[in-house]
């Protein structure tokens, strides 16, 4: 049987930058193992496999896989599908909602002002304990433990669908100067059952940027992500709790990412509150198609 498929870069408005995502169609009859061996084969950060809703009150249900597992959510990959859908004609363009239902539960996409900007609601931020691990993450990362910026920014797992290792770095030299221990990384994250460690700045690029960060998964298939929109809703959820952005800031938060993989992504987070209370996570950007292809299985 074929099966379409798409490859979108998501995250970007301009082809080869952002995150590659593939999207896979006509999925009826497709095992698990077959999704996996397909998600293998397309050797990108994330697969979607697009199926019909069935009883589900949602418009369709998406599973997720890495090179290695399938994910319960994601973020590239939630609006990578959703602009994929949307260009191929099956959404109408024009403030359009759409819920998804995925492993962590429904997932909705909305339009932003611009219509190539789509963002996704992620669920509430779980705020793990903060952790005094320095010196480990220093080991894993290649970096010294006084690179680790922790005066008024510790080190906390936050999760809005997928736990993620928050790890605010003191500058961009930093970023750039990290080698990863994939297997020392790997070890650490497998102890905290984490999926990610998500290492960040305030020094950008992009004067009207807020932090620039750096995203890895080693357990997960994925040496470095080049746009991270899970850890992009849980980092703006940590960014307001820490208050290290203002209430009024928290609306537009813009994460630079990819840079120095050579794959540039802008990731847009609105973190809405009511009162000191985090009452909704929003993470958005563009999308680009770049192939269009058949699979024979």
């Amino acid at each position: 049987m074929n099966r379409t498929f798409y490859q979108v870069d998501v995250f970007t408005n301009v082809p080869f930058g952002g995150n590659p995502l593939a999207v896979v169609f006509d999925c009826d009859g497709l095992k698990d193992q077959d999704m996996q061996s397909i998600a293998r084969e397309m050797n990108l950060s994330e697969t979607t496999f697009v199926l019909p809703p069935g009883n589900i009150p949602v418009d369709f249900i998406v599973r997720i896989f890495t090179p290695e597992k399938e994910l319960p959510f994601a973020g590239h990959p939630t609006l990578g599908t959703a602009h994929i859908l949307r260009e191929t004609g099956k959404l109408l363009s024009g403030n359009y909602r759409i819920k998804f239902s995925m492993k962590s539960g429904i997932v909705t996409v909305v339009e932003g002002e611009n219509e190539n900007l789509l963002f996704m609601d992620q669920l509430l931020p779980d705020f793990h304990q903060t952790l005094n691990c320095a010196e480990e993450i220093g080991t894993a990362l290649g970096i010294l433990t006084e690179d680790i910026s922790l005066t008024d920014r510790p080190v906390q797992i936050v999760s809005t669908g997928l736990p993620v290792l928050l790890v605010p770095v003191v500058s961009l030299k930093v970023l750039e100067n990290i080698k990863v221990n994939n297997t020392k990384l790997r070890q650490f994250l497998s102890q905290l059952d984490a999926d990610l460690i998500y290492t960040f700045t305030s020094q950008t690029f992009d004067e009207n940027a807020t932090i620039h960060s750096r995203s890895f998964a080693p357990e997960l298939g994925i040496s470095e992500d080049p746009a991270t929109g899970s850890a992009a809703g849980a980092t703006g959820a940590y960014l307001v709790k820490n208050k290290l952005i203002s209430k009024e800031d928290s609306g537009q938060i813009f994460i630079e990412q990819g840079h120095m993989i050579g794959r540039p992504s802008s990731l847009f987070v609105s973190i809405m509150q009511n009162g000191e209370k985090i009452s909704s996570v929003k993470v958005g950007g563009e999308s680009v198609t770049i192939i269009k292809g058949v699979i024979s299985i």
